[in-house]
């Protein structure tokens, strides 16, 4: 279990970039196009299991596990700010960052344990015991994940107020699962 502790503070498309694909000069409507924005990136992480933009998450373990690593969901993965763990009478530790290492080059980032070391032993709070602090997301988002969202926004702005059950929905549906397919995490189906 994972949940955001800091969201996205900047859109991976601006607004002049949605705009220009939307054939919009004016302001009028900007406020929309923002919603869309937003709607079209969770759209898109929803279906990838990948943040398109950085924010700070937090994992949520019952226990240490048994292998030397913890994987990270949420590809891709920047950075681990802390690993915490709080005993049966509520006292929160904090793992050394020495005690481990941070893969960010996987798919699924990874926090390894170092040469010699493991796990605390303790005997753990009862309720959410375990907790990574990390940051993932894309600096730079991928032209197809671009180009996916530009879609869907387009398809919206397009059809706000009509529910398409035909063959333009059907195209659009197709063309954003065809540009993020290749960015889907494997585990997250």
């Amino acid at each position: 279990m994972y949940k955001v502790i800091t969201p996205v503070s900047t859109e991976p498309l601006t607004p002049t970039e949605a705009k220009l694909h939307l054939r919009v000069a004016d302001t009028a409507e900007d406020s929309l196009i923002i919603s869309l924005m937003t709607a079209a990136r969770e759209f898109c992480e929803n279906i990838t299991g990948r943040p398109f933009a950085t924010q700070t998450f937090e994992l949520i373990l019952s226990e240490f596990p048994a292998c030397g690593y913890i994987e990270l969901p949420l590809p891709p993965l920047q950075s681990v700010e802390s690993v915490k763990y709080k005993d049966y009478a509520g006292t929160e530790a904090t793992l050394d960052t020495s005690e481990y290492i941070v893969d960010t080059d996987s798919t699924l980032g990874r926090i390894q344990l170092a040469y010699g070391e493991s796990w605390p032993s303790f005997t753990p709070y009862p309720s959410n015991p375990i907790r990574v602090r990390f940051t993932a997301g894309y600096v730079v988002l991928p032209n197809p994940l671009k180009q996916a969202m530009l879609l869907l926004i387009g398809h919206w702005y397009a059809n706000r107020e009509t529910i398409l059950v035909g063959a333009t929905s059907k195209e659009i549906e197709f063309s954003v699962k065809a540009l993020i397919s290749q960015y889907k995490v494997r585990w997250f189906e």
